[in-house]
């Protein structure tokens, strides 16, 4: 542990262990900088999340070269399903419909998941901090001021990575997010004794959720992560995801039958995600930010995984330029914000459109029942709900067809 006023340098401090940070610090550390990784908890630690890594998120552990590390403890799910408000079903099996990706998705609870990247991390050559939480920059200079046991730190860089999910006072700290972004509602509880299908992410909606939706990803031998997620909506309140989650599982006649021998293993916990990319600035001279940080959550299925390993890879790529020109500018910087909105910028504003048009009662009961019977149509359903295909790729003539007929 560092002493009372200690300082501590690196070319990089990455602030944040969950999977944006893990994997931006990995490929720094790969190319060789020496890299800082920081988290304010001791490893592992358990995060509230969905658990699941989409086929999305299993080609970019590939390419980190994470994945054998990840697969080796993780739940493999070869199929989804879709419920829709008035009870109709449409099941896919990814492989009649991923060319191209992944063909399974994986589900692993963020207490091993975050602690294999980050091992991966330190794997690669990161330093690792536990216990360590930064509160603000250092004054007239790169870095960070935090606290480690009660004890003052100040850790000097060249460049900072905020990969800090949902935190809001550190990025004001450094500059960032002047105003309360919106943000997705969500709750989820682990549970034992689930009966049913064991390879199959399940996704259902019902009239209750208000524009939301319920899932259960099994975990193996019985276990599943189950909970649920609240869209924002014309800035209407919402109701609790948590007291809403609970209600749910007491009487919601589709789960009753395999949850009749299950056992709750966990407290329903609620917790919000940041859904607002790409409304606030993503760079300042000396730092990057990446992952939930940036707003990056799926505005439709509150998947934030994927995105967040994607910007990680960026956020290093861009990291990595900068440092080896010796200028961590924002100007410098910028080639990053583009990557983002690039990648990134169209797929939000289209699934923006898609929770205000195509995710009410009456219209996922269209899109379901007409899914079952046009494979096509199944197709395009569960490429976007998946991130793969951005919902301007749906609007055809032969979509519209399925849909209608």
């Amino acid at each position: 542990m560092a002493e009372s006023g200690a300082t501590l340098t690196a070319d990089v401090l990455v602030v944040g262990a969950g999977p944006a940070g893990s994997a931006a610090a990995a490929q720094l550390a790969a190319a060789g900088w020496d890299v800082l990784l920081v988290d304010r908890a001791e490893f592992p630690r358990d995060k509230t999340c969905g658990d699941g890594l989409t086929p999305r998120a299993v080609r970019t552990l590939q390419t980190l070269g994470a994945f054998e590390r990840v697969a080796a403890r993780a739940h493999r799910l070869d199929a989804a399903r879709i419920v829709s408000p008035g009870g109709h079903q449409l099941r896919i099996r990814f492989a009649d419909h991923l060319d191209g990706w992944p063909h399974f998705a994986l589900v692993l609870p963020r207490y091993e998941l975050d602690d294999c990247l980050r091992q991966h991390a330190i794997a690669s050559g990161a330093r690792f901090l536990g216990d360590c939480k930064v509160i603000a920059p250092l004054p007239a200079r790169s870095g960070a001021v935090a606290q480690r046991g009660g004890e003052s730190l100040a850790i000097e860089s060249r460049l900072v990575v905020l990969a800090t999910g949902a935190s809001l006072p550190l990025l004001r700290s450094f500059g960032f997010l002047r105003q309360l972004p919106p943000t997705v509602s969500a709750a989820r509880a682990y549970w034992e004794g689930v009966e049913g299908p064991d390879d199959t992410m399940e996704f259902f909606f019902d009239r209750r959720f208000a524009r939301g939706y319920l899932w259960l990803f099994p975990l193996g031998e019985g276990r599943a992560n189950i909970g649920l997620g609240l869209f924002p909506y014309n800035g209407q309140p919402r109701p609790s995801a948590a007291r809403l989650l609970t209600e749910a599982l007491a009487d919601y006649a589709p789960l009753a039958s395999r949850l009749r021998r299950a056992r709750r293993l966990s407290p329903i916990k609620g917790y919000p995600l940041r859904t607002d990319f790409p409304h606030h600035p993503v760079v300042a001279d000396g730092v990057l930010l990446a992952g939930e940080a940036c707003g990056l959550v799926n505005p439709v299925t509150g998947e934030g995984i994927d995105l967040a390993l994607e910007s990680g890879l960026l956020a290093a790529a861009a990291a990595d330029a900068a440092l080896q020109r010796g200028d961590t500018a924002a100007a410098t910087l910028s080639p990053y914000a583009r990557a983002l909105r690039s990648r990134f910028a169209a797929f939000f504003r289209e699934m923006r459109w898609l929770v205000r048009w195509a995710m009410g009662p009456r219209a996922l009961d269209i899109l379901v029942r007409q899914g079952a019977r046009h494979p096509d149509l199944a197709r395009t359903i569960t490429l976007v709900n998946l991130g793969l295909l951005p919902p301007r790729a749906a609007v055809s003539l032969r979509t519209w067809r399925d849909i209608l007929f």
